[in-house]
């Protein structure tokens, strides 16, 4: 029996977050193995109160579990918002010292730049010559002909 895109996309959304199923279910107040049965197609109609739950846990919609289309990683977790916590004053120290003027756009570019180079190891400390080179290539890129 082929997974279900709920079956498919619960479990996108845990390995995302890099949390385990059980962490979930804790977190969620639910009994022990409600995620890993649907997960597994053991509970094939889990209840609309249940996946509430679930989707609240995980920070997504109902509707985004059921999504066949869904990009799990457009979605954000807990350990997102720490490193977003520990890059952006780092950006805005090299932005000062470097005594830039960036536009809207180049800022959320550079933040985001820098936010993929460290989230596959968002333990690691921020370098801040890595964002000045992401810097300087926007500049570059504004100023060539």
């Amino acid at each position: 029996m082929s997974d279900t895109v709920l079956q498919k996309n619960l479990y996108k959304f845990i390995k995302e977050r890099n949390i385990q199923i059980t962490e979930l279910e804790r977190k969620a107040e639910l009994k022990k193995n409600s995620v890993y049965n649907i997960i597994k197609g053991i509970s094939r109609k889990p209840s609309a109160e249940i996946l509430q739950t679930i989707a609240d846990t995980l920070g997504v919609l109902i509707k985004d579990l059921y999504n066949p289309n869904i990009k799990v990683n457009d979605y954000l977790g807990q350990d997102d918002y720490i490193l977003f916590q520990k890059i952006l004053p780092e950006i805005i120290k090299t932005i000062k010292k470097l005594n830039l003027v960036v536009s809207e756009t180049e800022f959320s570019q550079t933040l985001n730049e820098v936010f993929n180079y460290y989230r596959p190891t968002p333990d690691e400390s921020i370098d801040n010559k890595i964002i000045e080179w992401i810097l300087h290539q926007r500049v570059q890129e504004k100023y060539s002909i």
